[in-house]
């Protein structure tokens, strides 16, 4: 790691370019060291907070790639372990041009299946769209979703590769997939809710199962803001009927605005793909990652991140896995039914819930249960011209003025490098 950074330090001080200085901080190889690196960006003398925007909203150098269909073999930094070598297959669409933001599917595959599955159903749409796509073959066993960090973060590594090569549309990247895909496209939108401008999973569905931490219905509400498609037959698996229609039936209380179970009633573990105007559905979808109201939700490790709202630290209460406590004579009088909403009860309190929104230049609002401690970032355009930020977290109201910082905005972009969303300034809340 010192190694690491030392090189870094020597590199970035005889570097002409901000832009070579900001991809050699985002292309180090984990979290820490990009974190590290940022640091010392920041504490440059020579360089102020607005060279600093400007290079970040200019952040991408692509060379022309051809069109069509092929592979790529990379080795992906997955986690903690040494870097794990990868099948990508990506499609370049006819009409891609580096300098013009193109938007970009990335599509999951099922259980003994390839990227190049995934890929193919989907060409004609990319074409017609300008669209990128991007499908990672599994490097594991391929034996069907086991809800792992690492499988979450191949996908993630995958996508970070793909916009570090393709100008990628930060706020056009959809996610879809299919059995095996389907359960963890549901799984990476549901912990990763800012990611993506859309969710078309298939045959797959959220989890409700507290044990080895696979229950992720629980961060439903986070993502109730997307467009949403899900493809299933209604002679799938019982349980997982159950919790589609559990979620979508709870987006609808919350009043997702673009949200839709789409059920084939003569199919099993199988789907109509025909039955969404899919260059229609994708072309709408967009995120917005400084929109006024968020929401995320959050257990585990205690921290979740949606757009500029983050959790930082959790109550004691809050655990993802624990043992259930039921009376056993009034648990066997509970249909199946409903002792699974029983149960999705239990999660839910012992999940934590943000919700923050800007309800007027300099004034937030934020209602939190579970949350010990938060933090909010800021972008140029959500400062008050002047004066401080007031912030009403139930019964107490803090004031504060923030900081513009080049620290603040360097630590995030080393992670995102996302050119639309670039926070200059945070507080943190207790």
């Amino acid at each position: 790691m010192l190694v690491t950074l030392a090189l870094f330090l020597l590199q970035s001080g005889s570097a002409p370019s901000l832009a070579d200085d900001l991809e050699r901080a985002v292309d180090l190889p984990d979290p820490a060291a990009r974190a590290q690196a940022a640091l010392a960006l920041a504490r440059r003398e020579d360089v102020f907070l607005e060279r600093w925007l400007e290079a970040a909203r200019g952040f991408g150098r692509f060379a022309p790639a051809g069109a069509g269909t092929h592979e790529e073999r990379v080795e992906l930094e997955v986690g903690l372990a040494a870097a794990e070598p990868t099948s990508l297959w990506v499609h370049v669409p006819a009409a891609y041009a580096p300098g013009t933001p193109a938007p970009l599917l990335v599509a999951l595959h099922g259980t003994g299946g390839s990227g190049e599955d995934a890929l193919l159903p989907w060409v004609a749409t990319a074409e017609s769209l300008g669209m990128l796509l991007l499908a990672p073959s599994e490097a594991g066993e391929n034996a069907g979703y086991a809800y792992t960090d690492r499988e979450r973060s191949s996908v993630l590594a995958a996508l970070r590769w793909m916009r570090r090569h393709f100008d990628v549309d930060e706020n056009r990247v959809h996610l879809t997939g299919s059995s095996r895909g389907g359960h963890l496209a549901w799984d990476l939108a549901l912990r990763h809710p800012d990611l993506f401008a859309s969710l078309a999973p298939m045959t797959g569905g959220p989890r409700l199962e507290i044990a080895e931490s696979r229950n992720n219905l629980s961060y439903l509400e986070g993502i109730a803001h997307l467009s949403i498609r899900d493809l299933q037959g209604s002679g799938d698996d019982p349980l997982l009927l159950f919790n589609l229609h559990l979620a979508f039936e709870l987006l609808e209380a919350w009043k997702a605005p673009d949200c839709e179970l789409l059920e084939f009633a003569d199919l099993g573990h199988d789907f109509d793909m025909g039955a969404v105007e899919w260059p229609s559905f994708f072309a709408r979808a967009a995120r917005d990652p400084g929109r006024a109201r968020v929401v995320v939700c959050s257990a585990g490790t205690g921290r979740g991140r949606s757009g500029w709202a983050e959790i930082l630290e959790t109550s004691k209460e809050v655990c993802e896995t624990f043992a259930p406590e039921v009376n056993a004579a009034r648990w066997s009088r509970l249909s199946s039914e409903e002792q699974r909403r029983e149960l999705q009860r239990m999660v839910d309190e012992r999940t934590a819930r943000l919700e923050v929104a800007r309800e007027a230049p300099g004034r937030i609002t934020a209602r939190g249960k579970g949350v010990a401690r938060f933090r909010l970032l800021l972008a140029s355009a959500m400062l008050p011209e002047k004066g401080p930020i007031r912030v009403d977290s139930g019964a107490k109201s803090r004031t504060r003025t923030p900081e513009r910082s080049a620290e603040v905005l360097l630590g995030d972009f080393v992670e995102r490098f996302d050119r639309t969303f670039l926070p200059v300034a945070e507080l943190t809340v207790p």
